[in-house]
């Protein structure tokens, strides 16, 4: 019987039926409770003997070892689902079970008549995968491990984790000549050399490294070694390997828990008396697997940092208090999701007894986010103090933006100012959330200038309107981010504008009030349900006015 085991609790679950839906929703043959894998997040087919996994147009995808599938793809023994945290792992007695011995091939064929005819040139290849190993020099193994525990203990930086590894291999493989770790750049994708060691003296000729070798690793997915490289007929005589007399060559790829290709650690050496064996390759393996656990820690400090100060950025350019009008009303509120995201809102005084109040949320995550956001504070208030209109300043700012604003990304970016001598609104709507206006006389919530709205920030040079809006008595407007309209439920359902008046209309008239029920009820709607996004709100509302200054907002 074929069944799907969940990795985390071995719960095991029987594929019986001829489809099994796999999701979050409590009417799946499989539940998963995980806030990020969809309510109907995929399906197990099974047709004859066969089985079949297809992804159900889930928001997250659904991976086999580690590859995102694309339309029905077969499934066979060992292979594991993966649905955004979800692991379950793949069994069916009646298919073959994986191999777990190590495979060994001629590395090449020599024509007769060569003098290196009858060497033992042998091309070995093992499994990364831990269940496709077999155990050798297990005292070899227990060295290596505890070498590079003891080497990668001490720190998690990248720049001093990557030298230590190559030490500690160096130790473990006295012949070894040269090393070298190369890693997947996590934005381009090209892999590059991140350590180089070499036991003797070097020229000053940069160290050449083998394609062939590292590409045969990686689409394999397999270590391997070459005996004797120099008479190896894969590797063509203008490379590396005979230019530098090579005799022996071991290639790992490094593989993240998830099944990731982080990169590549490479040993060769060019004494022909003691090349590299069977047993080494093993205990290279064995090297590699804790080298990944460590690059991956690695990689996850830094991310960390990088998060923590992006965090720092955000808030230092977030205002430390809402201003102090008679006869307004204000409240804001700022709530990070797991991620440190771009939202961003402030108070910016303008002369003329004028107060301009901007939200925006910049496209994107982590530092790159945080820093176009504190950029987008600047150049906001500069454009302010330097426009006669607010259309003329958004402009502007666009302007500056659109240089500074990486291909792909963009801001969407609300702009109000409120004048209180006229009591009256003038806002101007770069792709934002259009503002919701509660009457202060009718109780009834109006979207303001969606007529108006035009492209975000940093997209293409255009002009955009605005419109003018006047501000009686009682009425309260509020702007959002889409961390609140797009909150979703358990259900994946959408918390949505339409709810957010509906909050508003049956509130009383006062921005501390009505804010205050807005978080409330999108906390209530998405019980539970971590946020995907940052939520910022801004409420504010008049009063019978009373005219004066503004008292300025604080800042951090």
């Amino acid at each position: 019987m074929a069944v799907l085991r969940e990795i985390d609790s071995k719960h095991e679950h029987p594929l019986k039926d001829p489809v099994t839906v796999i999701g979050r929703a409590s009417s799946c043959d499989i539940v998963i409770r995980i806030p990020k894998v969809s309510a109907r997040h995929a399906m197990i087919v099974r047709q004859g003997l066969h089985f079949f996994v297809d992804d159900l147009g889930s928001s997250n995808g659904t991976f086999i070892n580690g590859q995102r599938i694309k339309g029905r793809t077969p499934l066979r023994n060992g292979d594991q689902v993966e649905m955004f945290g979800a692991v379950l792992e793949f069994f069916d007695a009646d298919q073959p079970p994986l191999s777990t011995t190590v495979k060994s091939q001629p590395a090449f064929r020599l024509v007769e008549g060569s003098p290196a005819q009858d060497q033992a040139n042998v091309m070995s290849t093992l499994a990364v995968s831990e269940a496709e190993r077999t155990g050798v020099a297990p005292e070899a193994k227990l060295r290596a491990v505890l070498e590079l525990s003891r080497n990668l203990s001490t720190t998690l930086d990248q720049k001093e984790v990557l030298p230590k590894i190559l030490e500690s291999l160096f130790n473990v493989f006295p012949q070894a000549d040269r090393g070298f770790i190369l890693l997947r750049d996590l934005s381009s994708g090209k892999l590059l050399p991140k350590a180089v060691r070499h036991r003797r003296s070097i020229s000053d000729e940069p160290p050449s490294i083998s394609r062939t070798i590292i590409d045969h690793a990686l689409q394999t997915g397999k270590a391997f070694l070459s005996a004797d490289a120099g008479h190896d007929m894969r590797f063509d005589p203008s490379q590396s390997i005979r230019r530098h007399q090579i005799r022996s060559i071991m290639c790992v790829p490094m593989v993240s828990q998830s099944g990731e290709s982080l990169g590549v650690i490479q040993l060769d050496t060019q004494t022909s008396r003691l090349p590299f064996s069977q047993d080494d390759l093993d205990v290279l393996v064995t090297a590699s697997m804790q080298a990944a656990r460590a690059v991956e820690m690695s990689r996850l400090h830094q991310e960390r940092r990088d998060l923590e100060a992006a965090t720092q950025i955000q808030k230092s350019f977030l205002p430390a208090e809402r201003p102090r009008v008679p006869g307004m009303h204000f409240f804001d509120a700022y709530a990070s999701a797991q991620q440190v995201g771009g939202d961003y809102y402030d108070y910016v005084p303008l002369p003329g007894n004028r107060l301009g109040i901007t939200i925006g949320d910049v496209a994107g995550k982590g530092v790159p986010a945080a820093l176009l956001m504190a950029r987008l504070s600047a150049e906001v208030r500069f454009c302010l103090a330097t426009e006669a209109s607010l259309s003329a300043a958004i402009g502007k700012l666009n302007s500056a933006l659109k240089r500074a604003c990486e291909e792909g990304r963009f801001i969407t970016f609300l702009g109000v100012v409120l004048d209180l001598e006229r009591s009256t609104i003038t806002l101007v709507n770069a792709g934002h959330l259009p503002p919701l206006l509660r009457s202060g006389t009718t109780g009834k919530v109006e979207v303001v200038g969606e007529e108006i709205v035009g492209i975000p920030l940093g997209v293409f040079d255009r002009k955009y309107e605005e419109t003018t809006v006047e501000l009686k008595s009682g009425d309260m407007l509020v702007l959002a981010t889409d961390g609140i309209t797009e909150a979703r439920n358990p259900d994946n359902d959408l918390y949505g504008v339409d709810r957010l008046c509906t909050v508003m209309e049956r509130s009383p008239p006062d921005a501390d009030t009505i804010g205050k029920a807005i978080l409330a009820d999108v906390r209530s709607f998405a019980a539970g349900r971590p946020p995907n996004d940052d939520l910022t709100l801004i409420a504010f509302g008049r009063e019978p006015f009373t005219r004066t200054d503004v008292e300025l907002p604080a800042m951090r």
